[in-house]
Parts: C-alpha cells; structure tokens; sequence
C-alpha cells in the first residue's frame, strides 16, 4: 500500500502542483470470473495547461507521469496488455465536468479476473522496477481473494529529517492549500451483483475501498497533512502501519491487511 502513498507524496512534493488532480480507480468482479476496471483522471484548467506545456518526453523520476495518468487511447490500449491475459480496452471516453475539471475515463474489460495483474496509479519509470507488486484475485466459489502484496521493504535512511516547527507548518498550509483544492486519489473494489460479506476493513454497501485519500479533508488538519507527507516519504512503513497511524482520520482510508476475501452476493 505505500506504493499508493508513495504515488501520492510523488505528485504533491516533486511537482507542486497548481489545480486540482483527482484518480479514481474501481475495479468490478463478477460471479462469473469476469470484470471490469474504470480509471477517471480529471484536472483543472491550469494543470490542463501545464501538462500541455511538458515535452513528449517530459518524464519525473520517481513519481509519476501525468502524460500517463490522463492517457490517450493509444496509451491505454498498452496499458491494458500490462494488466493481464485478456484484458483489453473496452471504451475511451472524455470527461467534462460542471466545474470545469476535464480528463477521460478508460474502461476495461477483464475476461478472466483471476489472471488480473493490477497496479492503480501505474507511474511510467523507463523499465519494470521490481520492488512493486501488484494486486491479483483469485476468484473461487463465489468468494474473490484479493492479495495486496507489500513492496519489498526498504531501510530508512539514517538522514532524519527535523520536524517542522507547528507554526512555520501552519504558515506554509496556508500558502499550499489553494495547490491542494481538489486533489484525490481512490481505489475501491466493487461486486457485480453485489457483497454479501467481506473481512475488508472498509466495506460500504457493494463497495470495499482499498484505499481513498481526500486533500480537501486532510488540510483542514495541519498536524494531520504534516503526518502523512512524512509517510510518503517512509519507505519502510507497511500497509498495517499506514491503517494504524490513519485509523479513523477523516480523508484517509487504507486497507493494512495483505489479503481480504470478499463473498460476492
């Protein structure tokens, strides 16, 4: 699950970022082995600008590329070979919202669920880094399997960086908060006909989300922004640890567990 954090600290520290940016990323399992995956990327009009003004090439190390997180369909098309056997690009579409946000939202249709090789948020690093994994299903008499594999485990630094002073953070929240407006990242699991039970920690109706994390919510707290950054840059906290420190935190849901069984209705 750091992996997603990581994803996140990525966007917000290496390219302070100016409008909003929300992903979302829902992933339908059926009865019948098949499913479905909606990724949406929206931006604002001045993100809009900025990733109009980036070089084809134009590429972060270490985070991600918004050139591949708002995909054209070419794009998509060799992202879906990346997601499994049988996973293909089942539709393309723009998205304009009322407020002004535009990006797209890419379907995917998945026959077999049980051979879904699934990394939300993909960042394009130039090669296959092997320190991710990605989520696998394994689907067996109408109960699906989900493993969430760590990412291999990585010493901390012995540079430890000193806490910013409460008032100096306070100051500074100030300033970032316009950059933050609308910013959100989410990855749910849904069932096709519904869930009749599930050991995910957060389970709501036909919907168990893996992990959801809401700018808007977490500026309103300083102390609680300032607690997270951190995370993104500890490379060593696991997933259990991410849930435990962020139990109950409005703006942030992280599922801990490795492996959660979800009994389709």
């Amino acid at each position: 699950m750091k992996r997603f954090i990581a994803s996140v600290g990525a966007l917000t520290v290496s390219l302070l970022l100016s409008a909003c940016f929300e992903v979302s990323s829902v992933v339908t399992v059926n009865k019948d082995g098949t499913g479905t995956i909606e990724e949406t990327a929206l931006v604002g009009a001045q993100m809009k600008a900025m990733m109009a003004s980036m070089p084809a090439d134009a590429g972060n190390e270490g985070g991600p590329n918004f050139k591949d997180m708002v995909p054209d369909k070419a794009k998509a098309e060799e992202r879906a070979k990346k997601l499994g056997e049988g996973v293909t690009v089942k539709s393309h579409e723009p998205v304009k919202m009322p407020d002004g946000r535009e990006g797209v939202k890419v379907t995917y249709a998945v026959a077999d669920i049980n051979k879904l090789k699934y990394q939300p948020f993909e960042a394009k690093d130039g090669g296959e880094n092997e320190d991710k994994k990605p989520m696998t299903f394994a689907l067996s008499g109408g109960t699906v399997t989900v493993n969430l594999p760590p990412d291999k485990p990585k010493e901390k630094s012995g540079d430890e960086k000193p806490k910013m002073p409460a008032e100096q953070m306070q100051a500074q929240m100030a300033m970032m908060k316009p950059m933050f407006a609308g910013m959100r990242m989410a990855v749910q699991i849904k069932g096709g006909s519904g869930i009749a039970s599930s050991d995910a920690s957060n389970l709501s109706g036909d919907t168990v989300t893996i992990m959801d994390i809401n700018f808007d919510k977490l500026m309103e707290k300083p102390e609680v922004f300032g607690k997270f950054m951190e995370s993104a840059e500890d490379k060593s906290m696991t997933p259990a640890q991410a849930a435990e420190k962020f139990k109950g935190v409005d703006g942030i849901k992280i599922e801990g567990k490795e492996k959660i069984t979800i009994k389709l209705k």
